[in-house]
């Protein structure tokens, strides 16, 4: 064999060498994809989500050909996500339930319409494991998931949605996937869970279980440091056992001195903590009507604790119509409460109350107070609403009234009266709401408990500076002069 022949050997040899390393890199690529685990990162310290999530798990778990479909609800930063987190690993790694693919969109709610089609991508991509064709518009993806799915046992979660229109584009129907599928959803909104098999809501951490989860952050332990008991009791009170609100604040304070902790306890009790209040005010943002929103201010502002019947004529006087649907939507959307059932557990307390009350968690008041105080951080007057007795006094001393804005026509606020019964003084807090049109046009007393209020100041005097103010029937018609006369 001459010694160019031995070089076309060699070179074919070389060639076929990298051909076959080429192939052998494409079968590793195509595998490891295909073995490309799905585990999702959740904290290492879960406190308070393991009963929610069992009973999640144990329902999805039990072997059934059916396509189950469970709804994840609850205020913003209770912890939807890692309960969703937690029972996508049991499934996918603990149960052996053979899902031939699996997919976890997470944070729906910030892809706008045209990302949807990423979505659909991300969706397909995760459950076939490889790239499928380009997809053009939304319409184009639910025939793809369709057409590639139907057959498949998958487990898929979608987070964090806030609009049906996410839902239709990527879980559009049962028949879109295999006998044995399994689906979570999670969302603010419970209006969007109206066809799923189970929804379960998440609730507040008990006191105990605030105190452990914000002691993982604040100190890396379970339990505070000897000289911060009283300072970590604060703030978990101020948390209220909401998951978010006590790992930031945990975190924030996390190495700090005992004089930094006042400091910032302090600042809380007048400013809200900005990173927080921003995760909580999407809720807010995403309410498409502008009277739901004020709707949730003035409850914010003025009607919690109210019965929801009181509450509902108060807005219906307001607005002008029926403000049932709008309650319902603010109850669906977890802003607020109606506690039908008269158990309220507030500190490890129960209170028995068979009114059925308008309740809402603290942090969300303290949002739609501040986002009042945004209109204007100066000037009460320029605001929409007031409800603190300081302001209250301030703008009508300052005979702001006529003058300034204060909700086009309608004065909020409340006010400590003294009243003299029985020959002792008692101060009361009263919610006066004031249909006070300024000008010249009279003032009606709409509502039972606003007459009730009416009736108990003329009965008696008010006492206001040591000097008695009697106020007469007919000067109830112009309230803006009783006060301006008061001050």
């Amino acid at each position: 064999m001459n010694i160019l022949n031995c070089l076309v050997i060699n070179d074919l040899l070389l060639s076929m060498n990298r051909h076959e390393a080429k192939f052998i890199q494409e079968i590793i690529k195509d595998v490891l994809t295909k073995l490309d685990p799905k585990y999702l990162h959740v904290p290492k310290h879960l406190v308070g989500i393991d009963p929610l999530a069992h009973n999640i798990f144990h329902f999805l778990s039990t072997a059934t050909e059916d396509v189950r479909i469970v709804g994840i609800h609850g205020m913003p930063g209770i912890g939807k996500t890692t309960i969703a987190k937690v029972v996508f690993n049991q499934l996918c790694y603990d149960c052996g339930y053979g899902f031939e693919g699996s997919s976890f969109l997470l944070n729906v709610k910030e892809s706008e319409s045209k990302d949807m089609v990423l979505l659909q991508q991300q969706l397909l991509h995760d459950i076939l494991r490889q790239n499928t064709e380009k997809i053009n518009n939304v319409d184009r993806g639910k025939v793809l998931i369709k057409e590639r799915v139907c057959r498949k046992r998958v487990l898929v979660v979608v987070d964090d949605v806030d609009h049906l229109d996410q839902l239709n584009a990527l879980i559009g129907e049962r028949s879109w996937f295999g006998r044995g599928s399994r689906v979570i959803i999670t969302t603010r909104d419970e209006r969007l869970l109206l066809e799923v098999d189970q929804r379960y809501q998440v609730q507040e951490l008990n006191p105990d279980e605030s105190l452990q989860l914000f002691c993982r952050h604040a100190f890396r332990d379970t339990k505070p440091a000897k000289d911060y008991v009283k300072l970590s009791n604060d703030v978990v009170e101020y948390c209220g056992g909401l998951p978010l609100a006590l790992e930031v604040l945990g975190s924030s304070l996390f190495g700090k001195n005992q004089a930094r902790w006042e400091s910032v306890i302090d600042r809380l009790r007048k400013f809200p903590n900005c990173e927080i209040q921003k995760k909580l005010r999407i809720s807010l943002d995403t309410l498409d009507e502008p009277t739901l929103k004020n709707t949730f201010l003035d409850i914010a502002c003025f009607l919690i604790g109210r019965k929801k019947e009181y509450v509902a004529k108060v807005l219906e006087g307001r607005y002008g119509y029926n403000p049932e649907d709008d309650l319902g939507t603010l109850i669906e959307r977890s802003l607020i409460k109606v506690n039908h059932s008269g158990i309220l557990i507030e500190r490890s307390l129960i209170k028995v109350d068979y009114s059925g009350t308008i309740s809402m968690h603290d942090l969300l008041r303290e949002m739609g107070r501040e986002i009042v105080k945004e209109e204007s951080p100066e000037n009460p007057a320029q605001r929409s609403r007031i409800w603190s007795q300081e302001d209250a006094w301030k703008v009508l001393k300052m005979q702001m009234v006529r003058t300034q804005r204060i909700q086009k026509s309608t004065f909020m606020c409340i006010f400590i009266v003294k009243l003299l019964t029985n020959n002792h003084m008692k101060v009361r807090l009263i919610f006066i709401l004031f249909f006070a049109f300024l000008g010249n046009r009279s003032c009606k007393w709409p509502y039972t408990g606003c007459e009730k209020i009416r009736r108990q100041i003329t009965k008696h005097r008010i006492i206001y500076k040591n000097e008695k103010l009697k106020i007469t029937a007919n000067q109830w018609s112009r309230p803006h002069r009783i006060f301006r006369t008061a001050f």
